[in-house]
């Protein structure tokens, strides 16, 4: 039985109640409440998050080129002595080893831009590759489980990775990601809703 307030006493009184009990005001006036109508479920998919990879991934392979770019010729400087008769070769193995360090980021950068992950209210898309394009989604119905995991220098930066593992394809991992906890949720919740619909409508 739904009750309202009487605007004289402040009371709660039932809606079939033609007075108010305490002061006796007249109560035919007061209506209930409407309930608010519940939301539709659109059937339309929609983005709910999407990204690529943090660069901060490539945090490790930057210090190593700098240091190689600083070591070697200071190596060269303490053993120049030694190294004299060598120099034309012993600086073209240097300036080689600094050209495939900045080689080597500039290929994981490629990567990690050209790497978008996609959350809608449907799946979980993983689009990669440079030259060639792969594409993987994963069902949110099929979804088991999620796990994240941060390193100690990962939480320093603020990204980790985000597992998913779901009954009809193998686990994905979204790497390098900021707020992995979050994102995690955000799987969870939707892949709870949607196990309850149950259908999906979707252009592709």
């Amino acid at each position: 039985m739904a009750l309202v307030k009487c605007p004289d006493c402040g009371r709660d009184v039932s809606t079939s109640a033609t007075i108010c009990p305490q002061c006796g005001r007249p109560m035919a006036a007061v209506a209930a409440p409407a309930a608010a109508p519940p939301m539709a479920s659109s059937g339309k998919e929609e983005t709910l998050w999407h990204g690529t990879p943090s660069w901060l991934l490539l945090l490790g392979k930057i210090i190593r080129a700098l240091l190689v770019a600083i070591v070697l010729p200071v190596i060269y400087y303490f053993g120049r002595d030694f190294l004299a008769p060598y120099s034309t070769y012993v600086w073209a193995v240097i300036a080689l080893a600094v050209v495939w360090q900045v080689v080597e980021v500039f290929i994981a950068l490629t990567r990690i831009r050209t790497t978008i992950y996609k959350i809608t209210t449907q799946r979980v898309i993983l689009e990669s590759g440079v030259f060639s394009k792969e594409v993987a989604e994963i069902d949110l119905r099929y979804i088991d489980d999620t796990q994240f995991r941060q390193s100690f220098i990962q939480r320093m930066l603020g990204i980790g990775s985000v597992t998913i593992i779901s009954k009809d394809v193998a686990s994905h991992i979204l790497r390098g990601i900021p707020d992995p906890r979050g994102i995690r949720e955000l799987i969870r919740t939707n892949a709870y809703q949607v196990s309850q619909r149950q259908l999906f409508t979707r252009a592709t």
